[in-house]
């Protein structure tokens, strides 16, 4: 399974599978380099995540707050809220649904 990442306007919009083996293909993450003062990532079409996937998305959330850049998580799947529960790092989470 692959990963795919398209960006719409200031909508960023995560498809496939955000996991160890797919997150290298956006290591460095350059689509934030040119947003405005604030970005969506919209997870509606994510059919999985594992934890490497999680410490990769808190990474990016810690660099745009370093930028000063916004972030709003929407269309969160019920894995990735597991994930972030049993790991302790909801509160990181700047979700908006």
């Amino acid at each position: 399974m692959t990963l795919q990442i398209s960006k719409q306007g200031q909508t960023l919009r995560f498809t496939g599978v955000l996991n160890r083996d797919t997150l290298m293909l956006y290591s460095p993450f350059t689509l934030l380099n040119d947003a405005g003062d604030a970005v969506n990532f919209d997870f509606a079409a994510l059919d999985n995540i594992d934890t490497a996937g999680l410490a990769w998305l808190l990474q990016q959330l810690a660099q745009a707050k370093q930028r000063g850049l916004a972030i709003a998580l929407c269309n969160v799947p019920k894995q990735l809220l597991s994930l972030a529960d049993v790991t302790a790092v909801r509160p990181l989470l700047p979700i908006s649904n």
